[in-house]
């Protein structure tokens, strides 16, 4: 990464937690980005003027892990990869700078619309009865128990629009692992840009547009299962792969 960024996040202005919840996205879009993390200094560099960066004692940068389950026969990974339009992913969720966890549920309704519900509960590897009783309010359950698959790691910038109700999050220094074995993929930066639907114009979009970088569809999940178990089946997803591998060994950005 660009040594310059934890210097240049220091330009933006700080927006508190409590300031950030107020940016209430109901009806919103989210798209997601990838680059190369030696570009996010000029990202925020750019962004310095319409955005403010959230603050929590003093820090910025903040480290997220997440706990994905599944079942024994990988039913959430098949599920993306066949493309079903009703799809889900259970994952726990720890802030480690706080210390909080949230057991979440991510759920696929269409090919657009995507709903997050989740609770805060302490962290755990394995789910007992109160977990399935929440899963059962929003997910039909599968028939086979959930278990631990894969660990997602990785920092997180959160930034919000000044005059407009734009939320972005980036996400660097990302790493997965399993029991056998952890990756790391230090030059891969995600972005995720939410904004109001009936929004004509993103200016962080704008930015991202004029330093060539293009939206792309990308779940941690599936990548990381991926990256993990090169042998399981993955074609829908050589594209994807082809692309994060092109930005991570490509040296035009050093």
């Amino acid at each position: 990464m660009d040594n310059s960024f934890k210097d240049k996040i220091q330009y933006l202005d700080p927006i508190s937690l409590e300031e950030l919840n107020a940016y209430k996205l109901l009806n919103r879009i989210d798209t997601k980005y990838l680059c190369n993390s030696n570009q996010i200094g000029r990202l925020v560099e750019k962004a310095v003027k319409d955005f403010n960066i959230q603050e929590i004692n003093n820090q910025r940068n903040f480290n997220y892990e997440t706990l994905y389950f599944d079942t024994p026969e990988l039913k959430t990974y098949f599920d993306h990869h066949q493309g079903r339009r009703i799809r889900y992913k259970i994952r726990f969720r720890k802030y480690i700078d706080t210390g909080d966890a949230f057991f979440e549920i991510k759920r696929k309704r269409n090919y657009i619309r995507t709903n997050k519900v989740r609770i805060k509960l302490p962290f755990a590897k394995t789910l007992d009865d109160n977990h399935y009783d929440y899963m059962r309010n929003h997910i039909n359950l599968p028939e086979s128990a959930l278990k631990p698959s894969i660990w997602t790691l990785f920092d997180r910038i959160t930034l919000a629009g000044k005059n407009h109700v734009e939320r972005i999050t980036i996400d660097t220094n990302i790493r997965f692992k399993n029991n056998l074995k952890e990756i790391s993929l230090p030059s891969l930066s995600i972005i995720e840009v939410k904004r109001e639907k009936n929004t004509r114009i993103s200016p962080f979009s704008k930015i991202l547009s004029d330093l060539g970088i293009k939206p792309i569809g990308f779940s941690k999940y599936i990548m990381g299962s991926i990256f993990l178990n090169p042998q399981i089946k993955h074609n829908r997803f050589k594209r994807k792969i082809v692309t994060v591998n092109n930005i991570c060994y490509d040296t035009k950005y050093d």
